[in-house]
């Protein structure tokens, strides 16, 4: 409905409140489960303060951050489009649902945010399309999910978990506990954040066009997160060569999901791109085909840190595998879509994707080797980061 200038400057806000709520989570998306689930019931009341301190106080620097970037890489006409879709985007990471995943509690997810979530997206989208209603409601229709959702919860959990809030000079070592996994997050963020920006900037003309195909692989990236998380305890419960073959089937499926995304996105995104968004924003075939390759990577990647890299304790060697990738793959990234446009920009980023992976293919290695020695179960999610002493393995 806000034409191309409107749909590139909404996902450059959208890709920079992304990259926020990574920060603004300061790891606790990533930790705050386990942490959760193997705590005792006064523990939950003192985690979720510790939590909920923690990122109000990096809100308070990071949404105004947010909205001023956001604005900056804004059409002139859709800066407020653009401001919004950022704060949307960055105001996710406020949510409680970590800690009713660590709580195994996903009534609580449907009740205060997935379900009011989509009724208002798709009461939103029938206002706009047939009631002429400004785009602008969408952002703000999530934003009011997020903020009402999160406050009625939050009030339920400091009931039912009464504890002592953390003292001011304790603040400092709580943001030391996640600084690691924020660390390792936030240049993965950067990285995947980063392309729709900066083809907004040097080829506005082209811009709507790589939007599409980033939405499309962002989209796509759900699945081989859910397939890890699906098969993470799996690969787990068993010891000796029974967890070997199961270590090897998981690496498997999601090669295997990598590659049938590659051909999918390459084939077919352009055509979808061409149904979901419109004419005006169809997606170039050089594009979605070189983000299927980054697509296969990711997938594949996505095996080796949650069934491998992290069970074995091995959490740093994917920070230094992002950062690595990161401060190779953002300059090519910015060289490359200057001296050849978007294509050069997907280019960048499937390199990025692919020295992160190749990286972190020694260290599986061994990893599968140790697992495979390991009793069964002494990797269990919950204690993937974490030791007896709530603090963060590196």
């Amino acid at each position: 409905m806000s034409g191309p200038s409107g749909w590139s400057s909404a996902l450059a806000g959208e890709a920079v409140g992304t990259f926020a709520a990574i920060a603004l989570a300061f790891g606790w998306t990533t930790v705050g489960p386990a942490l959760v689930s193997v705590a005792s019931e006064a523990r939950r009341g003192r985690i979720y303060r510790e939590a909920l301190i923690v990122r109000s106080l990096t809100a308070l620097i990071a949404l105004p951050i947010t909205a001023v970037i956001s604005a900056s890489l804004a059409s002139e006409e859709y800066v407020l489009l653009a401001v919004l879709m950022g704060l949307q985007g960055a105001l996710i990471s406020l949510s409680y649902t970590w800690f009713a995943v660590g709580l195994g509690d996903p009534w609580s997810i449907a009740l205060y945010d997935a379900v009011p979530r989509v009724i208002a997206a798709v009461c939103v989208a029938a206002a706009i399309g047939l009631l002429g209603a400004p785009v602008e409601l969408y952002p703000l229709s999530g934003i009011a999910v997020t903020v009402i959702g999160t406050t009625l919860y939050t009030v339920r959990i400091l009931r039912r978990f009464p504890a002592a809030w953390p003292a001011r000079r304790e603040v400092p070592g709580l943001f030391r506990i996640t600084a690691p996994v924020a660390v390792n997050e936030g240049a993965l963020g950067l990285y995947s954040s980063v392309p729709v920006p900066l083809v907004q900037v040097a080829a506005p003309a082209e811009a709507a066009g790589y939007a599409s195909g980033d939405k499309m692989l962002k989209l796509g990236q759900f699945l081989p997160i859910t397939l890890a998380n699906a098969l993470q305890y799996w690969t787990a419960e068993v010891s000796g060569e029974a967890r070997a073959r199961r270590l090897r089937r998981a690496l498997g499926l999601h090669i295997a999901m990598g590659l049938l995304g590659w051909a999918a996105l390459g084939s077919l995104g352009s055509f979808v791109s061409l149904v979901l968004f419109g004419e005006s924003t169809v997606a170039p075939v050089g594009v979605v085909v070189v983000l299927g390759f980054a697509f296969a990577c990711y997938s594949t990647r996505m095996s080796m840190i949650r069934h491998f890299l992290f069970p074995a304790h091995a959490a740093t060697t994917v920070m230094v595998a992002t950062l690595v990738a990161s401060a190779v793959g953002l300059p090519l990234m910015i060289a490359l879509t200057y001296a050849i446009g978007p294509v050069g920009t997907a280019i960048g980023y499937g390199a990025t994707e692919l020295i992160a992976t190749v990286w972190m293919i020694r260290r599986t290695r061994r990893a599968y080797r140790e697992l495979v020695a390991a009793p069964a179960a002494t990797d269990v999610p919950a204690r993937g980061f974490i030791d007896p002493d709530d603090r963060i393995v590196p």
